[in-house]
């Protein structure tokens, strides 16, 4: 006597036919889904934080925020995610779209980092020295802590305001009022970026 033949079903999440318990086409389209993520964690954390930082703080950029820098990454990761809820009932149907998906977001958090490092290794442009004068200095209040003046000068007809990380001899010769220069590098890519401060009275560089 034969084994009873098992009913072939369809499966209500990728819409392919099984036989038995589970569709093993969603195991195995859930588990490439899974590895794409795994692997692309860490990928877009490290871009958005350490690919960030190693950036900014090789090509500082000027007068740039953190709204501008994450506005790219937190858009898509909020799209990635609402696209996510609206097709989770059938994510395996869409299993490539989704691989896809992530790995693009992942692109997306790298990019402020590539963005600004490529900005100033590919920035073939003259510095120019752009007139500037002492607000206030401070310690420990930079993008990474210790000494800091913050200047004022104009850039593309726009005044900006700037935390300067600069070497202790330069913050204890500089003060508030004081006329100095800020080294600014226009960007292969349109975006300023600055690379020192010379103080009017010694007209050296800082090597920050």
């Amino acid at each position: 006597m034969g084994h009873p033949r098992m009913s072939v079903q369809i499966c209500s999440e990728c819409g392919q036919a099984f036989d038995g318990d589970q569709c093993w086409v969603c195991v195995a389209r859930k588990e490439d889904i899974l590895e794409t993520f795994t692997f692309s964690l860490p990928v877009a954390v490290g871009g958005i934080t350490i690919g960030v930082i190693f950036a900014i703080s090789l090509y500082p950029p000027l007068g740039s925020s953190l709204t501008t820098i994450y506005r790219i990454p937190v858009l898509s990761f909020v799209g990635a995610v609402v696209l996510g809820l609206v097709i989770r009932r059938q994510l395996t149907r869409y299993a490539t779209a989704v691989r896809l998906i992530i790995v693009l977001v992942t692109v997306a958090f790298v990019m402020p980092a590539a963005y600004y490092f490529l900005n100033g290794l590919l920035d073939a442009n003259p510095a120019m020295e752009v007139p500037s004068r002492v607000i206030t200095k401070d310690i420990g209040h930079g993008r990474y802590g210790g000494p800091v003046l913050v200047v004022s000068l104009s850039w593309n007809q726009k005044r900006i305001e700037e935390n300067i990380g600069v070497s202790h001899e330069k913050y204890s010769a500089a003060e508030p009022g004081d006329s100095v220069r800020v080294v600014v590098h226009p960007g292969a890519f349109s975006q300023p970026w600055y690379d020192d401060v010379l103080l009017s009275s010694t007209g050296k560089r800082d090597s920050r």
